[in-house]
């Protein structure tokens, strides 16, 4: 059993004051509570689990938000984080309402009952399209009307971190199984891509060959990074001997954390973070 933790600020009483944030992903649910008035986090509770395929996810998020007694009271705002290795960004231009279909089904198979979920990144002009099982999607719509659903990419995209001049940009945000990498230049979006996770070598041979497919050198690239990091800070420290210079991400929006109260750490809870806009 799994406890929320929060922090003096937090009262369930007054929720209505509150902005809610959940992530969903086959490797668990979590969700945090911030203070908009005061710019805090207040309330965060995370449950691992391993769920072997989407379509038990709507099952499983059913059971999950009917115990979470948090779940029924009103909130400000409801964000959801569909974290999923599914998804392809599309420039502006090249993106039309009515072919996201044909568009989705170019890069991976589409399953049955499964809904095309999109993200409007204005700041680089495109667009996140991702899939997520149609029946999650309308018990989420059923017990949070008016909540939104986003990919962890889209706020992050949206607000790249600045680099040296000379420099690029290298984001390698980790999943349950799967990390995503962001590679960018001067304000500019090079590569959004996701792949799997299965030793901590992975990573170095995924971002290098990134690197070299792109012509940049790893001591010209400044790496950040987020997310459910394997090892933590040492993995931290093994990625750093090949760039230029590594740090974590932070999120676009300073959200201020009792980090005697909330063991987690920043870079762990990047993508609900992240999600306040």
């Amino acid at each position: 059993m799994y406890d929320i933790v929060a922090d003096d600020l937090f009262n369930q009483e007054y929720t209505k004051e509150y902005i809610l944030s959940i992530q969903v992903s086959l490797g668990g649910f979590s969700f945090s509570v911030f203070s908009g008035k005061e710019s805090r986090l207040v309330a965060w509770k995370g449950i691992p689990l391993t769920i072997t395929s989407r379509q038990f996810l709507p099952r499983r998020f059913q059971e999950w938000t009917e115990k979470e007694e948090i779940f029924h009271k009103e909130f400000k705002e409801v964000c959801f984080v569909f974290d999923t290795k599914e998804f392809i960004p599309v420039p502006d231009k090249y993106y039309n309402e009515t072919e996201k279909t044909k568009l989705t089904e170019l890069v991976f198979d589409l399953e049955s009952e499964t809904e095309i979920e999109t993200n409007k990144v204005g700041t680089l002009n495109l667009w996140l399209l991702f899939t997520l099982p149609k029946l999650l999607k309308e018990k989420i719509a059923e017990q949070f009307p008016g909540s939104k659903i986003i990919h962890p990419l889209k706020n992050c995209l949206g607000n790249l971190p600045q680099t040296d001049p000379g420099k690029t940009g290298l984001i390698i945000l980790f999943s349950s199984k799967y990390f995503y990498v962001v590679l960018f230049g001067k304000e500019k979006l090079l590569l959004a891509n996701s792949f799997s996770l299965t030793h901590k070598n992975d990573i170095i041979f995924y971002t290098l060959s990134v690197l070299k497919q792109f012509k940049t050198a790893p001591s010209k690239t400044e790496v950040f990074l987020a997310g459910d990091i394997p090892g933590g800070e040492e993995t931290m420290k093994e990625i750093s001997k090949y760039f230029s210079s590594t740090q974590f991400l932070k999120p676009s929006k300073k959200i201020q954390i009792n980090n005697h109260i909330f063991n987690e750490p920043e870079y762990g809870l990047y993508n609900l973070l992240n999600s306040i806009s």
